[in-house]
């Protein structure tokens, strides 16, 4: 197994950061206009697509590392919002 190097651990937290902005901005795009689905929508290709964003010029391998983390990231935040949301609206019953 490689070692990882130290600007890996930059871009993984900016992967991070990234996933959670990436979930928030498209959650407030279709509650605008419909329910959000349950599960996260985005795909592993779109991700791909926000690491090209920060990290385009680091090695294939690290950016399919980071695509996970930010689709992770996402997801995760996405179950959150809608969990968040849901315990809100009970609590208004």
């Amino acid at each position: 197994m490689s070692a990882i190097r130290p600007d890996f651990d930059m871009f993984a937290e900016r992967a991070d950061d990234y996933g959670a902005h990436w979930a928030a901005r498209i959650l407030g795009r279709i509650a605008q206009q419909r329910r959000p689905p349950r599960e996260w929508p985005g795909t592993i290709d779109e991700a791909r697509r926000v690491v090209e964003t920060f990290a385009g010029r680091t090695a294939f391998v690290d950016r399919e590392r980071l695509a996970a983390i930010v689709q992770h990231s996402a997801r995760g935040n996405w179950s959150e919002t809608l969990r968040a949301g849901r315990d809100h609206a009970r609590e208004k019953r």
